[in-house]
């Protein structure tokens, strides 16, 4: 099996550069979707850091496993393929991946790190999924540790996530959004009927319910289950102002709301609906349903899938992907591997290893009361665990916290001070830049997303 390593970094600073170790979120994502980030770091630190991203086992070049047919969109075509590698997929865990890490660490930074100067740093940094791995790699290094630091950017804890929670998850943070739009008076809650939102977000699931063929939607041949994927699409930080004028058109929906509402439909793709060369949705679930999807003695016992798409029609805003997609495959029972001694358990051995978590208070993937658990559970193992909640931020820190005409997100910035100050200190002075939501619609950025998603530049009208 071939483990690919790809390092960015500026001719003359490759011998005294820092290293970071950069991991992509998912668990089948391939590092290529990170080129941009890491040259983007590599030039703007002018050669102080070098970036190493690795491909985890069975994705990207890393000996790529990925059905020939896409298991998102026909899992019964794969399982042939399926049978014919069930020897690598039940060796492809998390803490076997975790042990491809921690050897390759070994042969680039050298056996007791003496490839590098003294002066050189080691950091690890995982985004989404890639957080929970690196708590795996946490546990095989307890007691002999080659690194100087970890940047969790958006924490996956071990202990309670559960995958069949997606759509909920993603409910509360449309409710937020709506909270919000509620406290801007000027920008958005004087637009809605008694400048009351979030009541104009029930009015418009039970007016869709009750007027049937003849609601607005209907009209335009969907329904609020088909609305509520688009809406799950584009609750990002750049584009969540669109949610609330949207939904003001479709309870008023007159001529030139139909137009927008239809526009809408049409230039919003499903998240799931593209997948990218090297990326592997087979190892992506391979993993999911061996480690993530629930645990047997919680509350979720044994779930359905009947009683998953319940659970996601009962929301405002759902992919729909857990229930419709992955639900089926894995009720099919032949995906997934035995769970060793190091699952849903944090490290026993305390320890001082600086770790920096980075997390969004409007994550729709992990809201934060999960990483406001993570850290209060590891606190306990680790004095030095610093945790950084970013405002108005989305899933992913580093990417969903923008700061107006700045290219470097807040949740960069935390990092790079992180890595670069002396004593693991971040500055956290960028929180309070980080970019409004635009819910009026009238910046620059606001007006061109209206424009791509709306057909028009406002908003509202």
């Amino acid at each position: 099996m071939q483990i690919f390593v790809k390092r960015y970094f500026l001719l003359d600073y490759e011998n005294s550069s820092h290293h970071l170790w950069r991991l992509p979120g998912g668990g089948g994502l391939p590092i290529s979707v990170m080129e941009n980030e890491a040259i983007s770091i590599v030039t703007a630190q002018h050669g102080s850091i070098s970036v190493y991203a690795t491909d985890k086992r069975s994705v990207g070049q890393s000996s790529l496993l990925e059905c020939p047919i896409s298991v998102m969109s026909n899992f019964s075509a794969c399982l042939s393929y399926i049978e014919q590698h069930q020897y690598r997929l039940k060796h492809n865990t998390f803490t076997n991946t975790a042990r491809d890490l921690q050897y390759v660490l070994d042969v680039i930074i050298g056996h007791d790190r003496h490839h590098l100067k003294s002066n050189q740093r080691v950091i690890l940094m995982g985004s989404s999924q890639s957080t929970y791995l690196l708590q795996r790699y946490l546990h095989l290094t307890a007691n002999k540790q080659q690194v100087d630091a970890v940047i969790l950017d958006s924490i996956v804890p071990t202990d309670i996530i559960t995958l069949i929670e997606f759509d909920p998850y993603i409910n509360y943070i449309v409710l937020d959004l709506f909270s919000r739009c509620a406290q801007d008076k000027q920008g958005c809650s004087n637009k809605f009927q008694d400048s009351n939102p979030m009541r104009a977000l029930y009015s418009y699931q039970m007016i869709e319910e009750f007027e049937g063929n003849s609601s607005c939607l209907s009209s335009l041949k969907t329904n609020t289950i088909e609305m509520g994927k688009k809406i799950a699409s584009v609750l990002y930080p750049t584009l969540m102002q669109l949610i609330p004028a949207l939904i003001y058109r479709i309870n008023r929906c007159n001529i030139n709301d139909k137009i927008v509402i239809k526009h809408f439909l049409e230039k919003t793709p499903l998240i799931h609906e593209t997948s990218l060369p090297g990326q592997s949705n087979l190892i992506e679930f391979n993993n999911d349903f061996s480690e993530l999807w629930f645990f047997g003695n919680g509350k979720y016992k044994s779930v359905s899938c009947d009683f998953m798409k319940g659970m996601s029609a009962n929301t405002f805003s759902a992919m729909h992907m857990m229930a419709d997609i992955y639900c089926p495959a894995q009720t099919a029972a032949v995906l997934g591997y035995p769970t060793d001694q190091y699952y849903r358990k944090y490290p026993s051995t305390k320890t001082r290893l600086p770790v920096l978590v980075l997390h969004g208070d409007m994550d729709q993937v992990l809201p934060p009361p999960l990483a406001r658990h993570f850290y209060k559970q590891y606190s306990v193992l680790n004095p030095d665990v610093i945790y950084v909640e970013l405002p108005r931020t989305g899933h992913t820190a580093t990417y969903s916290s923008p700061i107006p005409d700045q290219e470097q997100s807040c949740g960069w910035q935390v990092a790079i001070s992180f890595i670069l100050s002396p004593t693991f200190q971040p500055d956290t002075s960028c929180l309070k830049k980080i970019s409004p939501i635009d819910f009026a619609g009238t910046t620059v950025q606001s007006k061109q997303m209206a424009l791509t998603y709306f057909g028009t530049i406002n908003m509202w009208n």
